[in-house]
């Protein structure tokens, strides 16, 4: 409503007032319209002004760790691109000078264009290195399956042709310890069985797995096994995760494997061979080829094995998901005589390991059995942590490899550096995994063929002391108990290893026994150790048979001085139990004394020491006699005077 400061005009003059009238509120509303316009720009302008500032404080807040980082990545990508399309300039750097820019010409104005719908953006967007990357699933494929009924592949220096040669294959085992007559003569590329588990086809693994290089140490080893291990290698492996067959060659001297060699290798191409210029045994081999070697992950096979269907999946997807696994397929036999192939459809066995460091086969504990059921689909076919390994065939990831100090270098040709990589696996950090569903082929030959360096026996001693001396501990002193002539062995340079060994930060031999294996008695759980003698002066006696259930315990003369025969080493345990280095004695009441996987359950392995009487009891008045007319230690009724019934320990901790 319009208020009127005069009266209104006459009748006449009525329609000129209301004309004027109405240019006057036309202008005041234009002048109302155009404050509000010019208010909001103000406040505009003011507000981008502020948030210029606020952001440069922000950035230069010196009592702002993180100023810094902001303030160069916001400069570089989000700061300066906003200001920019705001139509403002980014606050100028320190000892830069802002640069003058030429007046650009004016461009005539353009026709407008229909708006068209917003497309995305063609240029990439900077990383931002504070973005964490979205994690991509993995995809899951089943084993790769090698073609079957290939064109057969023989050797091409062999006469197929001629006759049967009983005489040549009789030599031929006699040189080689195996038949290679027959090897020579069977296709190179023969299908090897699919013996798995029918659960490990139902498996599936990862397609991004690592890629292998496969390692192959041979020193005069016969032509037709290597080549037979590397094209069954690449028959049964997926191509995209073989890197290389790595051939090294330890200074070989036999014809076969020079040109024939080198011949065959020049015809594939992921195959590769390094000759050493001197021989230095297998330990050394295994680490300069180690060297040698590109791929993600170091594959050792002994040079006459052969590999089965859907083998190399299951070894590599454990590394993939743990970088400090080490990964050991199941081994079957080839027969050195016929080379045929048998095995088990799974594995029921561990590596374990005495006081001797030999390894050996335990049952499945039942603790893994638990495990396995517990985290496993298939338990049958479920991976299985074992203590220890043979040493010949293994996968490892190859920079952590080095990183956990490759081999010892100072070892001889061969023995022992299985069981030092193993304690090292396990006390640093690492773990040590059988694949059932991971077979391999293994030609088991009835002898080594070669020679040990002309030092068969002090080579094997030296490097099992080197071990004991690095990772034995307090130990070390159980060690030479059982074996006092060791004690005193030169075996060379160990700061190195001990060096290493503080590096790694690795845990106690105790805490690999006690968490790792501890089917093995430390010290501290015995009772008495030694030599076990009866008032005859003879002494128990394993004959080393006490991993054979079907053998007893033995009598006979004891041992004098350092040279302690370890066959005659016993334990008696704070469970009452009476064992060699491997298994405990079981009496069965009445039966033969024999021995038998130690089950810590009392019963027919529990025995009381009396140490009145000085006789070792069990239930039903029957003791431990050393029977000198059958040389064997059986089970009799008690006599408190026969002196057969009593006995003496050497080293007594009660």
């Amino acid at each position: 409503m319009v208020t009127l400061d005069k009266p209104p005009p006459s009748h006449g003059s009525f329609f000129q007032y209301r004309s004027t009238l109405r240019r006057d509120v036309c202008r005041k509303r234009t002048i109302v319209r155009w404050g509000v316009i010019l208010a909001g720009c103000y406040f505009v302008i003011c507000f981008l002004g502020y948030s210029n500032i606020s952001i440069n404080i922000k950035l230069n807040d010196p009592n702002d760790p993180q100023s810094e980082i902001r303030s160069r990545d916001t400069n570089q990508e989000g700061i300066g691109e906003h200001l920019l399309q705001g139509g403002l300039q980014p606050p100028e750097q320190d000892n830069f000078q802002k640069q003058e820019q030429p007046a650009q010409p004016v461009q005539p104005a353009q026709p407008a264009q229909p708006a068209q719908p917003a497309q995305p953006d063609d240029k990439p967007r900077p990383p931002d290195p504070l973005e964490k990357p979205v994690a991509k699933e993995p995809e899951f494929v089943h084993a790769f399956i090698g073609q079957q009924n290939q064109e057969p592949l023989y050797l091409e220096t062999v006469d197929r042709n001629q006759p049967w040669n009983k005489t040549a294959e009789k030599d031929s085992i006699a040189k080689w310890k195996f038949n290679k007559y027959l090897s020579d003569r069977l296709p190179l590329n023969r299908d090897t069985k699919d013996g798995r588990h029918e659960t490990c086809s139902k498996r599936v693994y990862r397609k991004d797995l690592p890629t292998a290089s496969v390692v192959l140490v041979f020193y005069n080893e016969a032509l037709s096994v290597i080549l037979r291990t590397a094209l069954t290698v690449l028959k049964e492996s997926d191509p995209r995760l073989i890197h290389e067959i790595l051939f090294y060659d330890d200074c070989s001297t036999n014809d076969e494997l020079m040109a024939p060699l080198e011949n065959f290798i020049a015809k594939y191409p992921k195959m590769r061979l390094v000759r050493a210029k001197q021989r230095g045994g297998l330990v050394k081999a295994r680490l300069y080829s180690s060297r040698e070697a590109k791929g993600d992950v170091l594959l050792y096979l002994d040079a006459h094995c052969e590999p089965t269907p859907g083998w190399l999946e299951p070894l590599l997807e454990p590394i993939a998901k743990n970088r400090k696994a080490i990964t050991l397929p199941s081994l079957d036999a080839i027969s050195w005589e016929t080379m045929e192939y048998s095995g088990a459809e799974t594995i029921w066995v561990i590596g374990g390991v005495n006081w001797l460091m030999n390894m050996l086969w335990y049952p499945l504990p039942e603790r893994e059995k638990i495990r396995r059921e517990r985290e496993d689909p298939y338990p049958i076919t479920a991976n299985l942590r074992s203590p220890t390994m043979a040493g010949g065939l293994f996968a490892m990831d190859r920079l952590y490899f080095k990183e956990l100090g490759e081999y010892d270098e100072q070892m001889g040709v061969w023995g022992g550096e299985n069981m030092e990589l193993s304690f090292r696996i396990w006390m640093c950090g690492g773990e040590m995994l059988f694949v059932p569903c991971s077979k391999v082929g293994h030609v088991f030959k009835t002898a080594h063929p070669y020679d040990m360096m002309g030092n068969d026996g002090n080579v094997v001693a030296i490097n099992y002391v080197r071990t004991a001396r690095v990772w034995f501990d307090k130990e070390l002193e159980f060690f030479y108990k059982i074996r006092p002539q060791f004690r005193d062995l030169e075996v060379g340079d160990l700061s190195s290893r001990y060096a290493l060994r503080e590096r790694l930060q690795c845990k106690s031999y105790a805490w690999f026994i006690r968490n790792v294996f501890p089917e093995l008695p430390l010290e501290e759980d015995l009772l008495a150790a030694g030599q076990f003698r009866t008032d005859n002066n003879m002494c128990m006696d394993t004959r080393g048979m006490d991993l054979n259930t079907a053998n007893g315990l033995h009598i006979g003369p004891c041992s004098n001085g350092v040279n302690v025969n370890s066959n005659r080493f016993m334990m008696y345990t704070r469970k009452k139990e009476v064992m060699g280095l491997n298994f405990c004695v079981d009496s069965g009441f009445g039966e033969p004394v024999k021995f038998n996987m130690c089950h810590s359950q009392g019963g027919s392995q529990e025995f009381t020491y009396d140490t009145e009487t000085r006789q070792l009891k069990q239930r039903g008045n029957r003791c431990l006699t050393g029977d000198e007319t059958q040389s064997k230690v059986i089970t009799t009724t008690c006599k408190d005077n026969d002196p057969t019934q009593k006995w003496t320990f050497e080293f007594k901790y009660f």
